[in-house]
């Protein structure tokens, strides 16, 4: 049985920017009203240094900012490419220096570089001053205070000239008399001094370690969270833009991670791969990374807290009940992957021991797990993945947990500060993945027998005796962590909240703070050296800038200054900012923050200066909303959608109403609703949902508003039946229980609310039952069983509720709760993670934000899948066919959406005018991994320069859609130019920053999509790809895929999606351009394609099948040719019940047998006449006869040429020799026959004497005789091509017939005295020699020239009597006497 493969479905998401009261906006205004209205929690940038220009030098640096919200979102913003003229010597980073273990452990790259959490001194050491450190100093003390902006802060958005001329009219010392007031003079003795260190002994040092020293700072706030990147470089007075200048940034996309949702805040956000990739963390454990080019999902998971065993026997203890909070990440990168560490502490509103299991001082623990994140930004066929490696407990606060190499073993050192104040390290080591079982050995159930020779079989056992065994599913954990170490005491006075560090190597630097202090402590030979702590409150993050200097970030103005001796902190600088949501510290000590100032979000770069000389700072505007959000008063917008239908969409407005509208009225300018109910909610409609009367059958719709209000309308006419005001949170989900083994609770609805009350409402009278209280924990199941309600939450608990009594019966774990529900007649919900849904049209679950509310997610296949049906099945039930009218409506409508107006007048007027189809201003995003992706963009172009993956789906959906109006004649041309355009030129008319398709997403939907409309399209776009390479681009994409070619690749790893890209990408290259590539890589496609056709088990054997049909001619240089001919034969007949499945290969099969007959003809005949006399099988030669009756029907002109071969080879297998083989034939044999005769007039047969006449493209007929399966003799009269024949009703006479000759000879066939005497020869003809008994001429004129196809059908004999017939030739009928 063949595997199946999961099918990929095209869907887009699509944002409605048009308001309910029918006002237009532009789909980028929308998204930033919605960056405007939502609530940042964290931020992270990347090389924002390249902003700021400095002489002569230019950089091609992209940098940007992601914005984490509350709401489990995350905004891009990201510049331009920008020419900056810096004489910036740090603007990139230095080279990554590879260090090398002597036992050969994985490298770390550098734990602080781009993909760590801070910078890495050490990594430009040798620009730095030596190791010994007299003085420690605050560059940057950064107020989150409300302060009035530096004077020569501009921002040139709003009130160019009055801003201008302020700076006329000040001089340089005026414009940084703010910044300079507080600072007090710089002692020349704690300036930095950048000097070169000793290179000798320092590389050696770094030569022997297996990791680079960095900023191992632990987790920042998750309001002080930031990427890293190299040390800020010198500081340049940046030339004022000219009045009116957009902002550096753009906003780039808006992305919601597969576990985001409203209480999901996202808590940390990482940078990688210089800006590339972010690694998203939300409070809830959803971790994933994203692209930061297009938002899309590339790996993700949830992390949750795990039952461990205790050390003591090994025995699982049950785990306490506990709401863990993640907080933040920690990374470090080596050279094979990055490591990640997410940190979690315990809720702070969580009731602790309420059910009595925790005993300790909880308050101060955190939850540390850790996973491998492979992401090789240079490799593009390499996936990502997110591997777990093990969870664990420590006794320290979340902020105080960091790393740090060690320089002397090789590993890494993760450390904290206690409760006790005291600075704890242990060591941390990440051992290699276990190898896969040989496949000889029984599958292991333990993690603890590992498949490897064991030498020591004596203590196998005892090994094994007292080590708790894995369950099978659980993955074996790779982090070894070592004993505690004590390294001595901090000497905070006061509980410490955060720890960041500086590893110069032997010598590492921290920055401990409490509430009221801060103090620098040396680390270094298992000891800690501390100085007196300083008077300093409200810190919330400190970033390293070098070994001698720091910034720390401010919730409230400081203004301390301390000098003293070694070890002191001197306040050097105090940089007030306009406080706002969130802000953070970038490398450099410099602030990236945000905030909103009349209804705009703006985000903000405050740069400070790196020395006491240049002690100043510098804020400049890196984005602000072009648009303000609405006054308060209520305005009519979509806030919620419930697609239902294609016809039939009901939306939630911010005014309190709902309305009834279909996909062709959202597209239009209009955006008038068919239908408005009539009584509005005091909020806005944030949920709605349908449920069914089970008595009436009458269908109901069910909401609520952002005030908690509960609402239910008719589903007719959208009147509001009932009204209650119960939740404190909003409605968020709405479960209709339409089951009876559900008990008394049958034809209710549970209306579940943000926090996890649920309240019980009768559908059948719109009553209210009763409400059952919400948990500390959030709701994450709920279970129903006849009169038993079952919650389970997040925090491990469960409670059980009796429906009928309407009381709480016990609370109980997970573990008994599981126990409970695996006793069966239970029916189970799963609350939060998103709904999957199979429909049309969906709509994402509510985020809160603006342009998320307004967001459909349309399913391009299905969608298509409809329209070209006449009847749909949609939502469980059948609905009637949509008219040919509304089809065409609904495609235009959706065409509108997709199609992007403005780059070429010449296809928007065939689109418009021609097409009927106008534009409307929608973002169209992205999908990918149970996530999506927003995609504001304020030009048309702008939808072609995000990625390779973005313009890959947009293509695809275009150009799927217009397939569907090419099915309409008047269309079809109009259509077919349009699609030609998009698939072709669209490109030359983008000229910058175009991204053409990406091949690799493209070959994804080829091999997994199902749908005829996307594949057809998809093939478009993948040769257009693959001809716009140039020579250089086709060997390098060939290079970089030919390493996951199956032929390549261990036997269990040729089914992954990974291989069968691998050979669809350089399999279609090698058909169009296979005189660019070696033979190597050649010989390597042929036998990966050779691999997956004789594979019964392979799932990807349409796309060998494809390859085959396309390049033939290719691989049969490199491959067995006969024996791949012969796959194709079988499956082309196969009547397995998995062939029927989408994509059939059975059809794929014989589409290409007949592409192979018709350009490989010669080898393609010898293949069939030896598998007809000399089959492996039975079987195989009934599916060769079978086939070569489906050629007859579709390609009879490819066997034309080949007749008397394959006749003569049908007719021997007829051998009566044979009793057994000419039985199992004979049914297929005289069909094929039949099929013969009918189709082609130089053959024809009599049933009577069982003689088989057989004209050839020489002139010569072959008369065969089939009840001894031999061949008689050969009749050769014509000198050229025999164009018909035809024996007489008595068989006595055979006619045949030659066009090119004009001429019609009679042969007496029958049989007479001396065939007794010579069996074999030919009758005598009535006079001597081998002439023909009459030859007969005639004159047609032109009308005997046709083509061969022609004259298999408009030639032909019919007889009117034993020995009279009648030629017809096209309209011409001549009669013969025989």
């Amino acid at each position: 049985m063949s595997a199946k493969l999961e099918q990929l479905s095209l869907t887009v998401p699509v944002t409605f920017s048009t308001h309910a009261d029918g006002k237009c906006k532009g789909d980028s205004d929308l998204s930033e009203q919605g960056l405007s209205s939502t609530t940042s929690s964290c931020l992270a940038s990347w090389e924002l240094h390249s902003l700021h220009p400095a002489p002569e030098i230019k950089s091609d640096i992209t940098s940007g900012v992601a914005l984490g919200c509350k709401d489990g979102s995350v905004f891009i913003l990201r510049s331009s490419r920008l020419t900056s003229t810096p004489g910036t010597t740090a603007s990139s980073s230095p080279p990554l220096e590879l260090l090398t273990s002597p036992t050969g452990a994985r490298r770390f790259l550098g734990l602080g570089r781009p993909s760590s959490r801070s910078a890495s001194p050490s990594s430009i050491k040798s620009s730095l001053s030596p190791f010994h450190v007299t003085r420690s100093r605050i560059v940057s003390s950064v107020t989150t205070e409300q302060a009035e902006a530096p004077k020569h802060y501009v921002d040139f958005d709003e009130e160019q000239e009055k801003l201008r001329g302020m700076l006329r009219g000040k001089g340089h010392r005026d414009r940084h008399a703010s910044t300079s007031m507080s600072r007090p003079d710089p002692s020349p003795d704690i300036t930095v001094t950048q000097t070169p260190s000793n290179t000798g002994s320092s590389l050696r040092k770094e030569d022997t370690r297996s990791y680079m020293s960095a900023a191992l700072s632990p987790a920042a706030s998750t309001l002080s969270l930031s990427a890293s990147s190299p040390p800020s470089p010198p500081l340049y007075p940046a030339a004022s833009p000219e009045s009116g200048s957009s902002s550096p940034m753009t906003l780039r996309c808006h992305f919601f991670p597969p576990h985001a949702g409203s209480g999901r805040v996202v808590a940390s956000l990482k940078v990688h791969e210089g800006g590339r990739f972010v690694t998203c963390l939300n409070a809830a454990g959803g971790l994933s990374v994203h692209s930061t080019l297009d938002g899309s999902c590339l790996a993700s998971t949830l992390v949750e807290a795990k039952p461990k065993p205790t050390a003591v026997g090994g025995k699982s203890q049950p785990a306490p009940s506990m709401l863990w909070v993640w907080r933040t990440l920690l990374v470090a990168a080596s050279e094979e992957s990055i490591l990640l560490l997410a940190c979690a502490s315990p809720d702070e509103f969580y009731p602790i021991g309420q059910f009595g299991d925790t005993t300790s001082d909880s308050e101060n623990q955190t939850l540390v797990t850790a996973y491998e994140l492979r992401l090789r930004a240079d490799s593009p066929a390499r996936e990502v993945d997110l591997e777990y490696l093990g969870q664990w407990t420590i006794d320290a606060p979340w902020n105080s947990v960091g790393l740090r190499a060690d320089p002397e073993n090789h590993h890494l050192i993760l450390f904290y500060g206690n409760p006790s104040g005291h600075l704890v390290s242990r060591s941390l080591k990440i051992s290699d993945p276990l190898p896969p079982p040989p496949p000889d050995l029984p599958e292991s159930h333990s993690s603890t027998h590992l498949p490897l020779p064991n030498p020591f079989k004596a203590l196998k056992s005892l090994s094994t005796d007292h080590i708790h065994d894995t369950a099978k599913d659980a993955a074996p954990e790779r982090v070894d962590l070592g004993y505690e170490v004590d390294n001595g005491e901090l000497g905070l006075t006061e509980p410490l909240l955060g720890l960041r560090a500086h590893d110069g190597g032997d010598v590492v630097r921290l920055c401990a703070w409490s509430a009221h202090e801060l103090l620098i402590v040396k680390w270094s030979n298992g000891s800690v050296e501390r100085g007196l702590p300083a008077a300093v409150s409200g810190v919330q993050d400190v970033r390293w800038i070098d070994r001698d200097s720091f910034s720390a970030l401010l919730l409230v103005s400081s203004d301390a200054a301390h000098d003293g001796g070694q070890l002191q902190c001197q306040h050097t600088q105090n940089v007030p900012f306009t406080q706002g949501d969130a802000a953070a510290l970038t490398p450099g000590g410099h602030v990236v923050s945000t905030h909103v100032k009349h209804s705009r979000r703006r985000v903000h770069y405050t740069s400070v200066g790196t020395s006491t000389a240049d002690a100043r700072s510098r804020t400049r505007s890196l984005w602000k909303a072009r648009t303000e959000l609405p006054e308060p008063k209520p305005v009519r917008r979509i806030s919620s959608i419930l697609p239902l239908e294609l016809e039939n969409i009901i939306l939630g407005n911010t005014d309190g109403h709902i309305a009834r509208s279909s996909l062709a009225q959202l597209t239009r300018s209009s955006g008038d609703s068919s239908q408005t109910s009539d009584i509005p909610l005091p909020g806005s409609v944030v949920t709605v949902d349908v449920v069914e009367n089970p008595r009436s059958g009458e269908r109901a719709l069910i909401g609520g508003s952002d005030d908690g209000t509960i609402a239910m309308w008719t589903y007719d006419t959208l009147k509001l039946c009932a009204r209650w005001t119960l939740f404190t949170t909003p409605l968020v989900r709405v479960i209709a229980l339409q089951d009876e083994k559900v008990g008394r609770l049958h034809g209710c609805a549970l209306c579940i609310s943000q926090d996890g009350t649920i309240a019980v409402i009768a559908i059948d009278g719109y009553q209210l039952v009763y409400l059952v209280p919400a948990s500390a924990a959030p709701l994450t199941r709920l279970c129903l069983g006849e009169d038993n309600l079952l919650l389970i939450y997040h925090d491990g608990r469960a409670r059980l509720w009796d429906t009928r009594t309407r009381e709480f019966w016990r609370s109980m774990s997970l573990e008994k709760a599981a126990e409970l529900v695996q006793q069966g007649g239970w029916l189970e919900w799963t609350i939060g993670d998103p709904l999957e849904s199979n429909d049309i049209l969906s709509a994402p679950r509510s985020h809160g934000c603006l342009d998320a509310a307004a967001t459909l997610l349309v399913d391009i296949s299905s969608l298509l899948r409809q329209l070209s049906s006449s009847a749909a099945v949609y939502s469980g039930s059948t609905v009637p066919g949509l008219s040919a009218k509304a089809k065409l409506d609904h495609a235009r409508a959706l065409l509108s959406i997709l199609l992007t107006f403005g780059i070429s007048e010449g296809i928007d007027g065939i689109c418009t005018e021609s097409l009927s189809i106008a534009c409307h201003p929608s973002a169209v995003g992205l999908t990918s991994a149970k996530s999506f992706s927003l995609l504001p963009q304020s030009t048309s172009m702008g939808a072609w320069t995000l990625s390779t993956e973005a313009s890959a789906d947009r293509a695809l959906a275009i150009l799927s859609a217009l397939q569907f109006l090419t099915q309409f004649d008047d269309l079809a041309h109009d259509a077919t130019t349009v699609m030609t355009f998009y698939a072709a030129s669209v490109g030359q008319l983008v000229h910058e920053g175009y991204q053409p398709p990406s091949l690799p997403r493209l070959g994804r939907y080829l091999l997994r999509t199902f749908s005829p409309e996307v594949r057809q399209a998809a093939r478009l776009l993948f040769d257009a790809g693959v001809a716009r390479l140039s020579d250089q681009e086709t060997a390098e994409t060939v290079e970089t895929w030919q390493q996951y070619l199956p032929s390549l690749l261990p036997e269990k790893e040729r089914e992954c999606t990974q291989s069968a890209l691998a050979l669809c990408i350089c399999g279609f290259i090698a058909v169009d351009k296979y005189s660019l590539l070696p033979t190597s890589t050649l010989t390597d496609i042929a036998k990966s394609i050779a691999s997956y056709l004789h594979d019964e088990t392979s799932p990807h054997r349409a796309l060998a099948i494809d390859l085959c049909s396309r390049g033939f001619q290719v691989w049969q240089q490199y491959v067995d040719a006969v024996e791949m001919l012969r796959a194709l034969f079988t499956l082309a007949t196969t009547t397995k019940k998995e062939a029927i499945s989408v994509p059939n290969v059975g059809v794929q099969a014989r589409a290409a047998v007949l592409q192979i007959a018709a350009s490989n003809t010669p080898l393609f005949m010898t293949t069939l006449a030896i598998d007809i006399l000399q089959p492996r099988s039975m079987q195989h030669r009934k599916s060769v006869l079978q086939l070569v009756i489906f050629l007859i029907r579709k390609k009879p002109l490819v066997l034309y040429n080949n007749l008397p071969r394959l006749v003569e080879a049908i007719v021997k297998s007829l051998d009566p020799n044979s009793n057994a083989a000419r039985e199992a034939v004979l049914d297929s044999a005289t069909e094929i026959l039949s099929h013969i005769v009918q189709t082609f007039p130089t053959v024809d047969f009599h049933m009577a004497s069982q003689r088989l006449a057989v004209g050839t493209s020489e002139g010569a007929v072959v008369m065969y005789d089939l009840k001894t399966a031999t061949r008689l003799y050969v009749l050769e009269g014509h000198k050229k091509r025999t164009t018909a024949c035809s024996f007489s009703p008595d068989g006595r006479r055979l006619v045949t017939m030659s066009l090119e000759e004009s001429d019609v000879l009679v042969w007496k066939v029958g049989s007479s005295f001396t065939s007794f005497f010579m069996p074999g020869a030919p009758p005598r003809q009535g006079h001597s020699g081998s002439e023909p008994f009459k030859t007969l001429n005639f004159n047609i004129g032109d009308a005997a020239h046709m083509t061969l196809e022609a004259s298999l059908v408009d030639v032909r004999f019919e007889w009117t009597s034993d020995r009279n017939v009648k030629l017809k030739i096209n309209d011409s009928v001549l009669t013969f006497s025989t």
